[in-house]
């Protein structure tokens, strides 16, 4: 029997831990760790939720700490891992305030990803929290269940009534419709002279920006962030071109891998990502990585890359349960295949733009 701890417990650790219990569950102790309340999110439906295109959050939860402790795991939650000692084999956690060390024979990260923070003045996480606060009011990040939550009920506060998105790739684009259907004046704005530019064409993103401009966002593309200002509360935006007088503002502008328990020990791809092969295992032994934290074997490049989307994370979170439980399997790679609807328009892409490819 092998002890397995897993570390994150979202996408991709979850399908890592119900398919090690489903396959394995016999032959292994399974213990986790997760900072966060709850698990199985679908962040990539918080637009519907605040666009009010679903009823509510119950159908963007797909899981629990009760599923996975009835199937085995002993499951801590709202306990951050502090560190791991890669010799001896042990994670020492915060568990109820107080540090718990737990040993282990494998380690599996899907410790996933956090929002990029930009250089902008006035724009800031709150010290000592793992929710991605920020220190001035209605100023939003976009990640967990609770970064949703309070959107949406700040929304209902009847003075806020124009908004600001920074971050014209998916996310972005979403919340800006969703915004604009809560009846928000909405402004957009990207350093990027267009919206989706990673995952589209020229014709088919200036496509997608006209559709938002004709249903009355404004868009402010090729401008730069310089900071975020008001006294308590956000009050305006201000760009290398533009001031925006706003109420609220919402930081989209991407994710990096969350990879700082295993710096300066796990090999790492160019962003930060834990660097994987096809059956997740690290460059270190027992120690394997899943989800957002890793990098994805790109098959329109025949090479490593990091596609950060929760189809991939699940995959690879099967792969890797099924290797660490004690099976064989290998990736077979993925195409960053991706889809959005905005406004009746959709759209669906998958290998490389004509760009990238040059």
């Amino acid at each position: 029997m092998s002890k397995i701890v897993v570390v994150g417990a979202n996408h991709a650790g979850t399908a890592c831990i119900k398919t090690m219990l489903s396959n394995y569950g016999e032959a292994n102790e399974i213990v986790v760790f997760d900072q966060n309340s709850n698990i199985s999110f679908l962040g990539c439906g918080m637009a519907l939720w605040i666009g009010e295109q679903i009823a509510g959050a119950d159908g963007l939860f797909y899981s629990n700490k009760e599923e996975l402790e009835s199937m085995g795991a002993r499951v801590y939650m709202e306990s951050p891992v502090l560190s791991i000692d890669y010799d001896a084999k042990t994670v020492t956690a915060l568990v109820d305030g107080k540090e718990h060390v737990e040993s282990y024979e494998k380690l599996i990260f899907a410790t996933g990803s956090q929002p990029i923070l930009p250089p902008i003045k006035g724009a800031e996480f709150k010290p000592g929290s793992y929710e991605f606060e920020s220190t001035l009011e209605n100023l939003q990040f976009v990640k967990l269940y609770q970064n949703s939550a309070d959107v949406i009920n700040r929304l209902e506060n009847k003075d806020i009534k124009r908004v600001a998105v920074v971050g014209a790739g998916y996310i972005g684009v979403e919340l800006a419709e969703a915004f604009q259907r809560k009846g928000k004046e909405v402004v957009l704005i990207d350093v990027v002279d267009t919206c989706l530019a990673g995952y589209y064409d020229r014709d088919l993103s200036d496509m997608m920006a006209k559709n938002m401009e004709d249903n009355g966002i404004q868009l402010a593309f090729g401008e730069t962030v310089k900071a975020v200002e008001g006294e308590t509360k956000v009050e305006r935006i201000v760009t290398d071109k533009n001031a925006y007088d706003v109420d609220m503002v919402v930081l989209a502008v991407g994710f990096r891998p969350n990879t700082a328990l295993g710096a300066g020990k796990l090999e790492t791809f160019r962003n930060g990502a834990y660097l994987v092969n096809k059956k997740q295992e690290t460059s270190v032994k027992d120690v394997y990585a899943v989800g957002d934290c890793a990098t994805v074997y790109d098959n329109a490049l025949d090479d490593v890359n990091y596609i950060a989307l929760a189809s991939n994370a699940v995959r690879s979170g099967i792969v890797g349960g099924h290797n660490a439980g004690g099976g064989d399997v290998e990736s077979n790679g993925v195409q960053g295949s991706n889809g959005i609807s905005i406004y009746g328009l959709n759209m669906v892409s998958t290998g490389l733009t004509e760009e990238k490819a040059k």
